[in-house]
């Protein structure tokens, strides 16, 4: 009987690390992850809205601070990052530094920092911004295999003119 027993958990023992191993990230998976963030500092700070848009699922969410409305989709996106009528604005320092990323292989959480500097010209009046804050993403992997921001959340508690 002893034996039975010690089969069945050997078994019940080597299943769950087969599970634990196939719903964990790649090091693969952790790298592209870790690139889409690289490719988010480098589309903001080249001006490229399309890129931006690019890194993002079609039915993205977007979470901005102060408790404002989520923004849903690329529709949402678009009406709070890159209104028709907002005044030129250049992104002039992004860095993000992701502190920790985990994940299943499908979806993924990265948490980190970030400090963000830009400038606004309206009507002939330049104004420099900048926040240091904290961010949470979530990347879901695509069809394809890469990833793409599901949703983002982002604070700003310090702000600085």
């Amino acid at each position: 009987m002893k034996k039975h027993y010690l089969v069945a958990l050997l078994t019940v023992l080597f299943l769950c690390s087969v599970i634990a191993a196939a719903s964990s990230l790649s090091a693969a998976d952790v790298e592209a992850i870790k690139q889409v963030h690289k490719q988010y500092e480098a589309t903001w700070l080249k001006g490229d809205a399309d890129g931006v848009r690019s890194l993002f699922t079609d039915d993205c969410v977007l979470f901005p601070p102060h408790a404002d409305t989520p923004k849903i989709g690329k529709k949402g996106m678009n009406a709070f990052w890159f209104p028709p009528d907002a005044p030129p604005t250049q992104v002039t320092k992004l860095t993000v530094t992701p502190h920790d990323i985990g994940g299943d292989g499908q979806i993924a959480y990265v948490w980190g920092t970030d400090e963000v500097a830009w400038t606004t010209v309206d009507k002939g009046k330049s104004t420099t911004s900048s926040h240091s804050g904290t961010f949470l993403n979530v990347p879901k992997k695509q069809p394809d295999g890469s990833w793409k921001i599901s949703h983002h959340m982002w604070d700003d508690p310090i702000v600085r003119h």
